[in-house]
């Protein structure tokens, strides 16, 4: 008992000696990765050895307390080569990093492979030390040592523990030759592969590198390294993301923040389908969680999926404020079927596994419960943070817009009265606006709006901003464009306001105008890409200058890879050009990111141009039905003489 009580007190004291707290001086975490941690006392079970082992420890770490990092590791050094023992060797290569000489603690570790040369955890510590000292033509034998070292079922993770290492070199380029050349043995490993993509992007490889991540996931679905990495580059190749990603996650379903990461990148790059997918399966798997919801019912507005987004936001609120009494809801209508561009986003994940039957990424079927109601497995109770209150305005303003869209006047009126009334925010005026003209009184939402603030520029730009949007609300087209084209003598250089101006000039009915606006918008701003995809969209919708139409629309899909507003308008393109294949290509992609009814309108356009009558009428009738009122869609179905 008192040999067990010494040793948890000097255990104690250790953890609080300087050289365990400096930088450097921790285990590192590739090494830990490599080898399980040495035991935490000597080989030799009997007592005098235990002593010795903790008298050892005891005057080394005194002289480290005393500042005498040399004594220390001396006496330690001493100690582990008469005991043998690989805690009191780790000890002295920490003692000599934490005195920052590296040499010694490498020769440590020299003294350690002497006692012990089958230890991988000194191989380890090895390797690192050699590739902070850049002794690359050591290290690269001693990794390939570390390597044969490793049993085969280990091996895998310890060629991405050494990628960390890797990783960590200052010099991106030495750290991808030293890496080809020190696992060339290993190519084999799709982990190889993973590590060799990571270090490519590192040095600025960055196609070679995703091509090479990709072959990694094909041939391992389930390695995390090269499904991160093709996240943290998704723009560069979106749709080749989803697709590898998706893989990932039916084999590894329970890897909710890869998962998070996934929404996030897409709903960048606003591919809202894909981000939808993966948010309503996020929650089911994780009900509890108030920020799921949150961005679900964002998502689900910008689908148009009020009433959906109603009932996710409201649960947002009913876990972000336990006990605040809510505006009742209607139940929520049944699901459709998911379509054929959800149901293809991702691999279909194994059976067996319950978590991952949703992971094709269909929104739902028939039948099948809505996010939030039916069965839900248990988690453990999550207390909400507080929500911000500008945050929580911004919520109830977005749950007043839902029901107002809906009809449901009343209930868009409750959750505007739940904003703070010394709220002046345009945002929330507009609203309040656009609820007074639903009520039947257009004088006065107009009033509304004209009474904003105007002392300052900005104040003036913005409030002639909501007053077209308002009118756009109440069906003035003609009114909203002469309200934004008055501000064009003083705003007309900002290209947000520009661009407003000439889309407001469009539902106006004056393309001349709206062509005029854009080609002065792309021309001050070059690089505003909704300009540019505007104007190339425009021009092959009208059939004219088709090429130029080309080069607007590429330069704006490079600005945002993947975007399937802009893929749309490329595809738009093709067939305007006759390239009926490869616009099929495009606008099936487009769909698949953004199930926009008027992008499912030109895909049904280019299906019924290649004889696929069937399915282009299936598509065109679904898209009817969640936007009857939708232009493209209306264009569609009398080009092609539907009626439904």
């Amino acid at each position: 008992m008192r040999h067990a009580v010494l040793a948890a007190s000097l255990l104690a004291a250790l953890a609080c000696a300087p050289w365990a707290r400096q930088a450097g001086a921790e285990v590192s975490p590739q090494v830990a990765a490599i080898t399980r941690a040495a035991p935490s006392q000597t080989s030799r079970d009997d007592a005098e050895q235990q002593a010795r082992w903790f008298y050892s420890t005891l005057t080394g770490e005194i002289a480290a307390r005393t500042g005498h990092p040399d004594v220390a590791y001396a006496e330690l050094l001493r100690a582990a080569r008469d005991m043998d023992s690989a805690p009191l060797f780790e000890q002295v290569v920490q003692v000599a990093l934490g005195a920052h000489q590296p040499e010694l603690a490498l020769s440590a570790v020299g003294a350690w492979l002497e006692r012990q040369p089958g230890s991988e955890r000194a191989q380890a510590w090895r390797v690192q030390l050699l590739l902070g000292l850049g002794r690359d033509a050591e290290a690269a034998p001693a990794i390939q040592h570390l390597l044969a070292m490793s049993p085969q079922p280990q091996r895998p993770e310890t060629v991405l523990a050494l990628g960390g290492m890797f990783l960590g070199m200052q010099d991106a380029q030495r750290a991808l030759a030293l890496a080809r050349r020190s696992l060339a043995p290993y190519a084999a490993l799709p982990q190889t592969q993973a590590v060799l993509a990571q270090l490519q992007v590192q040095a600025g490889e960055l196609t070679a590198g995703l091509a090479r991540a990709a072959r990694a996931l094909k041939a391992d679905p389930a390695l995390r390294p090269a499904a991160l990495l093709m996240l943290q580059h998704y723009k560069a190749d979106p749709p080749r993301a989803d697709a590898l990603v998706g893989a990932y996650l039916a084999a590894e379903p329970d890897d909710d923040t890869l998962r998070m990461g996934w929404i996030d990148a897409a709903t960048q790059q606003q591919r809202d389908s894909v981000a939808l997918a993966q948010c309503e399966l996020l929650a089911r798997r994780r009900p509890e969680l108030a920020q799921v919801w949150l961005i679900l019912g964002s998502l689900q507005q910008q689908m148009g999926r009020y009433a959906q987004a109603e009932h996710s936001l409201a649960r947002f609120l009913s876990l972000s404020l336990p006990g605040v009494a809510l505006p009742s809801l209607p139940p929520l209508p049944a699901q459709p079927a998911a379509s054929a561009a959800a149901a293809t986003m991702a691999p279909a994940p194994a059976a067996s596994a319950p978590a991952a039957a949703q992971a094709s990424g269909a929104s739902g079927r028939a039948g099948a419960p809505a996010p939030g109601q039916g069965a839900q497995p248990p988690h453990a109770a999550v207390v909400a943070p507080p929500v911000p209150p500008d945050e929580l305005a911004q919520v109830y303003l977005a749950l007043s817009s839902l029901a107002l869209h809906q009809g449901a006047d009343e209930r868009a009126g409750q959750w505007l009265q739940r904003i703070p009334s010394a709220q002046r925010d345009p945002a929330v005026v507009l609203q309040q606006a656009k609820l007074l003209a639903a009520q039947g009184r257009p004088r006065q939402a107009v009033e509304r709006v004209r009474a904003l603030p105007r002392a300052t520029s900005e104040q003036r730009r913005r409030r002639l901003l909501a007053l077209s949007e308002l009118l756009q609300a109440m069906h003035e087209p003609a009114q909203a464009y002469a309200a934004l084209r008055s501000g064009m003598g003083v705003w007309g250089h900002d290209a947000d306001y520009a661009y407003e101006t000439a889309m407001a000039a469009q539902q106006a009915g004056q393309p001349a105008q709206m062509l005029a606006g854009l080609r002065r918008v792309v021309k001050q701003h070059p690089e505003y890409q909704p300009a540019l995809n505007a104007l190339g969209y425009s021009l092959a919708d009208q059939g004219r200058e088709l090429e130029q139409a080309r080069r607007l629309v590429e330069h704006a899909l490079r600005l945002s890879p993947g975007n399937p507003f802009v893929m749309d308008s490329l595809g738009w393109v093709e067939f305007r050009q006759g390239r009926l294949e490869r616009a099929q290509t495009v606008l099936e992609q487009a769909y698949a990111g953004r199930e926009d009814p008027e992008i499912g309108a030109h895909l049904a356009e280019v299906l019924w141009r290649r004889g696929q009558h069937q399915r282009a009428t299936e598509l065109l009738r679904s898209c009817w039905k969640a936007a009857p009122q939708d232009r493209g869609v209306l264009q569609a179905l009398r080009r092609l003489g539907l009626k439904f």
